[in-house]
């Protein structure tokens, strides 16, 4: 269980970053087409916000499920 959970982590991790890096492409590709590089800063920061959201969701959740395993085998 502890493997496929590790697999799973890992994968999430590297989709997450793909996200990232989209994004920036994304912007990129914003200030290519004429968009000034504050406006895309900014949008550039509220698709990262959500990012950060589902991290810090995912990581809740992991917390939640490890405290009563750490509890149990104490």
């Amino acid at each position: 269980m502890q493997v496929r959970q590790n697999i799973l982590g890992k994968t999430i991790a590297l989709l997450l970053t793909m996200q990232i890096f989209l994004i920036a492409f994304q912007a990129k590709s914003r200030i290519d087409q004429g968009n000034s590089s504050i406006e895309s800063l900014i949008w550039m920061t509220q698709q990262y916000i959500s990012v950060l959201v589902k991290i810090r969701s995912l990581q809740d959740k992991r917390e939640k499920n490890d405290s009563p395993k750490l509890k149990s085998k104490r």
